[in-house]
């Protein structure tokens, strides 16, 4: 039988990314708006989070998550601001899980650990 309740890691995340986008970027983000200003410093801070690494595995510099927790977090942030959420949704599924999932083991070990630890933000072109 499934179960639809979070784990404790799930809450525990949850509790964490909606903490940070309260504190963090709740309280500046209409002055990026303003100046017309990409918010490197909060990208930074989720980088520190660990988010652009959450569903990637350990061994590639990742948190070892899965895509629900990404999904999580992504919700959380949304709920304060939706382009800080889609600037991780970007970089992480659109630009780093392609790699993952579809690179050669060299080309994952060249630039996923860069792209987990948020040093690097993977682009998607359309």
């Amino acid at each position: 039988m499934i179960s639809y309740q979070l784990s404790d890691e799930h809450k525990e995340l949850r509790a964490t990314v909606a903490g940070f986008a309260q504190d963090v970027v709740a309280p500046v983000i209409g002055d990026y708006y303003e100046r017309g200003e990409f918010p490197y410093d909060i990208v930074a801070r989720m980088a520190k989070l660990g988010l652009f690494g959450l569903p990637f595995p350990e061994e590639y510099g990742g948190m070892g998550g899965d895509l629900f927790a990404l999904c999580l977090a992504l919700e959380e942030l949304a709920r304060v601001d939706s382009s800080v959420a889609i600037t991780l949704e970007a970089a992480v599924a659109l630009g780093a899980m392609p790699i993952y999932r579809f690179g050669t083991q060299e080309q994952r070990r060249q630039w996923l650990p860069s792209l987990c630890s948020g040093e690097r933000l993977a682009a998607f072109g359309l």
